[in-house]
């Protein structure tokens, strides 16, 4: 495992995930300033995971660059562009800046990814569990900083947020190991590309894609789940904080495990055992609800890294592609379900709603049970 190049990897994907995840935290300040239902709200949520759907391309195009360009540009990209939310004067706007910060959150993550994978050598799921650590701390950290910033200083003191991203973009440069060994001097079909593993690799995306529907409705309506109770848009966005830093912690422990254990076995079980924990969140209080929410978020998420070295593991020599299957791409499928998962809040409310979404890992556990169990090494 190479430590530092992974680190300051890692350091970039916790920027990027950072940009990406601006909006939802001051979610309802935009709605009062714009005067959005919860179901235009859940359409803006859509625009970045929408433009996550390019990353099947950006990882066939990664593949086949001998540089990984798409890393630094990806970044700068989010840099520019997903700070200005906090400028943008009307609904039209707000799209268009996000879309081209979502472009760039796609165009990081399956490069990025393939050379977290790359560095870490032999612990390979353990190395994605860090690489996944960086972003999802900045998941974890945004709902904290970031409404206290637009509460104190307003929404226009978000555009200062390019400085580190900028700054980071500088590190990569220098010290970033950017060539691509994988480069093939042939331009594999698609067929190549999938190594065969196409089935395996089809049920891990749509297995990703299940669990995100239930992930994306947590972590994107949390605050307005907050601002529905009467909290304050600080104190609302400390579940959103809570839930997602647990899904840092479930990362990393499900991808030390996954390096000694069946990780199918990790996947399925830690979807059955979220559903309890994630309900009693919705019906406790106080100290055992936050408890409830940290449970049943860290088993939720703590499957992204074992499902990504899972991929990459089938289709070795297209490990950009194969990482964007069951990153943005089914990412971006699960969010189109935001705008009717804000409509039903509208009519039933957010803590119905999400009642509902509880339930779905379920079916998503006993789909699971078709993943394979360790890739034998060379495949």
């Amino acid at each position: 495992m190479l430590k530092i190049p992974l680190l300051l990897v890692t350091l970039a994907h916790f920027m990027v995930d950072t940009y990406a995840t601006l909006l939802a935290p001051i979610l309802p300040l935009i709605n009062e300033r714009l005067n959005l239902n919860l179901a235009f709200a859940g359409l803006l949520g859509t625009i970045v995971s929408l433009c996550n759907l390019s990353q099947p391309l950006m990882g066939l195009w990664a593949d086949r660059m001998r540089r990984r360009h798409l890393v630094v540009g990806g970044l700068l990209l989010c840099a520019l562009f997903s700070p200005l939310l906090g400028l943008a004067p009307t609904y039209l706007s707000l799209v268009a800046i996000l879309a081209a910060g979502g472009m760039g959150v796609a165009a990081f993550h399956p490069q990025s990814f393939s050379l977290a994978g790359e560095l870490s050598g032999e612990r390979r799921s353990f190395g994605l569990a860090l690489f996944i650590f960086g972003g999802t701390l900045g998941l974890g950290l945004t709902p904290l900083w970031v409404p206290y910033c637009a509460d104190r200083f307003g929404l226009e003191s978000l555009a200062l947020a390019s400085l580190p991203g900028v700054a980071a973009v500088l590190l990569l440069l220098k010290f970033a190991p950017l060539d691509n060994p994988q480069t093939s001097r042939r331009v594999l079909s698609l067929r190549e590309s999938f190594n065969g593993q196409g089935f395996p690799l089809l049920v891990i995306t749509v297995v990703v894609i299940l669990r995100s529907i239930t992930g994306l409705g947590f972590g994107f309506y949390l605050t307005v789940l907050g601002r529905e109770r009467g909290l304050s848009l600080v104190a609302g966005s400390i579940p959103l904080g809570i839930y997602n830093m647990a899904g840092v912690v479930g990362g990393l422990v499900a991808g030390y495990l996954a390096d000694r254990f069946n990780p199918r076995a990790l996947v399925w079980g830690s979807l059955v055992l979220c559903v309890p924990f994630l309900y009693a969140f919705l019906y406790t209080g106080g100290m055992s609800s936050y408890l409830m929410l940290v449970l049943g978020g860290a088993l939720l998420l703590s499957s992204n890294s074992i499902l990504v070295a899972m991929a990459q593991e089938l289709a070795p020599q297209s490990s950009g592609l194969a990482s964007s299957l069951p990153l943005g791409f089914s990412w971006g499928l699960a969010s189109l379900t935001l705008p009717f998962v804000g409509h039903l809040a509208d009519q039933i409310g957010v803590a119905g709603t999400l009642e509902y979404l509880c339930f779905l890992p379920l079916p998503t556990a006993a789909l699971s049970l078709l993943l394979p169990g360790k890739v034998p090494a060379g495949k």
